[in-house]
């Protein structure tokens, strides 16, 4: 079952025992990796304009992107995690669920998510997906399945759902969300070969 907004409190973000979070923060992995891949993406595909990140916490993928030039938004549903954001970030980002954005169609060139998916149940996985796509040109998402240990799915609470990236794909064929790619940290899209997601 999914878990409410509350749930993504200071102990998730800050403490220890709920999430593996508290090792992230301003100059640790994976932001920069993560940035690399959505300036691949946008180069690959001839994307110009605003980028969301979908579930973006303190926003510091936000950052990131902003200092590489990018126009760049976030959207969140904890409150914690939206008040001690990091404060170049916070004027870009939203209070919202993944699964219902306050954007208009379109609005951005590209919608992402990293590690985000599996904190939904299925429902709200679906509703984000579709989404993502009715707000976005395109979208891409990293997705942990649990299949190696060293992503430690197990060692975050609000893990939801626990599929095999081919069963992400099928679902996002069933919505017909064309434009939507999906892959897992270690087994990226073709063109973005030379990016590392791990960390």
């Amino acid at each position: 079952m999914q878990k409410p907004a509350a749930f993504y409190d200071q102990t998730y973000f800050d403490g220890h025992g709920k999430s593996n979070y508290d090792q992230y923060d301003i100059g640790s992995s994976p932001f920069a990796a993560q940035a690399d891949v959505i300036e691949a993406l946008m180069a690959f595909f001839g994307l110009h304009g605003p980028v969301l990140d979908l579930g973006c916490a303190k926003g510091y993928l936000v950052y990131v992107l902003r200092l590489r030039g990018i126009q760049a938004y976030g959207v969140d549903w904890s409150d914690y995690a939206l008040d001690h954001a990091y404060p170049d970030a916070r004027p870009f980002l939203v209070r919202a669920s993944a699964a219902r954005l306050p954007f208009a169609d379109k609005r951005f060139a590209l919608a992402t998510s990293f590690d985000v998916l599996e904190h939904q149940d299925l429902e709200n996985a679906r509703r984000a997906l579709k989404e993502g796509a009715r707000v976005a040109d395109r979208q891409f998402h990293q997705v942990n399945t649990g299949r190696l240990a060293e992503w430690v799915y197990e060692g975050d609470e609000s893990h939801c759902v626990k599929y095999p990236i081919e069963h992400w794909r099928s679902i996002v064929k069933r919505l017909r969300l064309n434009g939507t790619m999906l892959c897992e940290p270690d087994r990226l899209l073709p063109f973005l070969v030379t990016a590392d997601l791990r960390g």
